[in-house]
């Protein structure tokens, strides 16, 4: 069976984050497919305040770092949402290209807003 990508969600939304915290937000990907799974990118086209912490993926078996998963395994892509406004979510979305037979680009949004205190 070719790679199939499947992710523990499809969409993160955090919205008890204080103005100026900044929370950590983790996306995990498993490949359920007999043949490896290999991303080729993964992007993040969001507001201001949504970062990126790794470029590569990391894989859960050993903690290294490539874009290839094998059979069975996950992977972690992790990000960081910090709130500059008390009134307005940020939002965005995450968007992983690879050879996945069953999504070739798979995408997830992101939204994290302010809490009220």
């Amino acid at each position: 069976m070719k790679p199939q990508i499947v992710t523990d969600r499809d969409s993160i939304v955090d919205q008890l984050i204080y103005l100026g915290q900044t929370h950590n937000q983790t996306l995990q990907v498993t490949n359920k497919g007999q043949q490896d799974l290999v991303v080729s990118t993964f992007t993040l086209q969001a507001d201001p305040g949504w970062t990126l912490v790794n470029t590569t993926l990391i894989q859960a078996s050993d903690g290294s770092q490539n874009n290839t998963v094998k059979s069975n395994q996950t992977a972690f892509i992790y990000m960081t949402c910090k709130p500059a406004s008390t009134t307005q979510a940020i939002t965005g979305t995450l968007t992983i290209n690879s050879n996945a037979e069953n999504k070739p680009v798979k995408t997830v949004t992101v939204s994290c807003g302010p809490a009220t205190p």
